[in-house]
């Protein structure tokens, strides 16, 4: 978790932080990145890094939930498979052209499996089957985007059947 002294910096350094961490994770996998490259570009001390994040993991985490938070429209009341399909869609357009698509290509190419789950534990079936269709829909959509449609498709035709046998 990200610590109070990254948070009580100005805006304008940990703009710095943040561009240089999107930087360095939307070309390097977790496990190859380097504090050494984020704080060279970022412009500050080693030491400074670990005062604001743990390790390079935490660093990551804040960032990606910094994204997800930038390009994910909630969930608001009860979705159709209509519903659903469009805001996959929406997530993977805007995901596509944006200056995050590399960071979410390699955290699906690589990074997932390296963090911790954060799925809910406790929700009804319907809607856990729900979000799984949908995030390997994003997933394969951004892994493959020559079959993006395919796999959105395929989600929306999934998400349907889900939902007609659980009315």
């Amino acid at each position: 978790m990200v610590k109070a002294t990254f948070e009580n910096l100005s805006k304008d350094k940990q703009d710095r932080v943040t561009e240089a961490l999107l930087k360095e994770f939307s070309a390097h996998t977790l496990a190859s990145a380097q504090v050494a490259r984020i704080v060279k570009e970022a412009g500050i001390a080693r030491g400074a890094f670990y005062k604001y994040f743990e390790d390079l993991t935490d660093a990551y985490q804040y960032l990606f939930k910094l994204v997800m938070r930038d390009l994910h429209t909630g969930l608001t009341g009860r979705m159709g498979a209509d519903e659903l399909y469009q805001m996959t869609k929406d997530f993977v357009t805007k995901a596509t052209g944006s200056q995050y698509y590399d960071l979410i290509r390699l955290h699906y190419a690589a990074n997932e499996a390296l963090l911790p789950s954060n799925k809910p534990k406790q929700m009804p079936t319907c809607a856990w089957a729900a979000m799984v269709l949908s995030h390997e829909a994003i997933k394969e959509a951004l892994l493959d985007p020559d079959k993006a449609d395919f796999y959105l498709d395929r989600e929306h035709e999934a998400l349907e059947k889900l939902f007609s046998q659980h009315k």
